[in-house]
């Protein structure tokens, strides 16, 4: 399957594939979808008592969209290819790169921003380009960060995690590392939350990967279908673009998705 073109696709075909999944479903019981989350926002986090962020108002709306009731589980970054493998209509974010589709035994039925993966590093920093940073450089990352292999094949030899991505934010502001490694996003929300501009830190672009949601093995062809159809249905009608709205000024520029994670 793929992910590229669906945003600029046929919306008549889009919404009438819905209207016939929709009206397929109306004469069934209501299947239930859960929403696998763990914080990292902007993308999904907890304000006000509620889950919300970029990815779990995205996940939200596709589900309800294509007809299913909602449940929320916790997912613990260090068990979620256990409950990838053994859960059923579950659904996680992720990046989709080759080791993610490697790793994790799940479904990708659709995919919704790119994200930029990126170093960052303090203002004063005279080094512009991951090629120029030395391969000794300190760099900070949460323990789930999808590129640590990368970083580690590319040379980088001093890779410290902690278990939170605000954790590692803090270990930048205090000299512990002096890298962070981070999507660009979360790391200028974290830092907007700690009291820190975006200009005080310099990104150094690292890769750009499709952001999609992952669902466990066990989820049927039809509810697949079923949240595809329903991504595209909100893609065409403007919704996913409202949504995005919300969180624009951590994301920056809406870029096409690419061809390949």
């Amino acid at each position: 399957m793929t992910f590229v073109g669906w945003r600029a696709g046929v919306r008549v075909i889009a919404a009438g594939l819905v209207g016939l999944w929709l009206g397929a479903a109306s004469a069934a019981e209501t299947a239930t979808v859960t929403i696998g989350v763990y914080p990292y926002p902007p993308f999904g986090y907890v304000a006000d008592g509620r889950h919300t962020g970029y990815a779990y108002d995205m996940i939200e709306a596709v589900v309800r969209r294509a007809g299913f009731a909602v449940a929320v589980e916790e997912v613990p970054v260090m068990r979620a290819v256990v409950m990838l493998r053994e859960s059923t209509n579950l659904l996680i974010m992720a990046t989709k790169t080759a080791e993610t589709v490697a790793r994790y035994e799940a479904h990708w039925p659709f995919c919704f921003e790119t994200v930029t993966h990126a170093l960052l590093m303090k203002k004063a920093t005279r080094y512009s380009r991951l090629e120029d940073l030395p391969r000794d450089t300190v760099i900070g990352a949460f323990l789930g960060y999808t590129l640590k292999t990368h970083l580690a094949e590319l040379g980088f030899t001093d890779i410290q995690f902690a278990s939170e991505n605000g954790q590692v934010a803090d270990m930048l502001l205090h000299g512990r590392v002096e890298a962070w490694a981070s999507f660009e996003s979360a790391a200028y929300y974290l830092l907007e939350a700690k009291g820190v501009g975006q200009d005080a830190v310099k990104s150094i672009p690292v890769q750009r990967f499709p952001f999609c949601v992952m669902a466990s093995r066990n989820t049927s062809p039809d509810i697949l279908a079923r949240l595809h159809a329903a991504a595209a249905a909100i893609e065409a009608d403007g919704t996913r673009a409202a949504i995005r709205a919300r969180y624009a000024r951590y994301l920056g520029p809406d870029l096409p998705l690419p061809a390949k994670p």
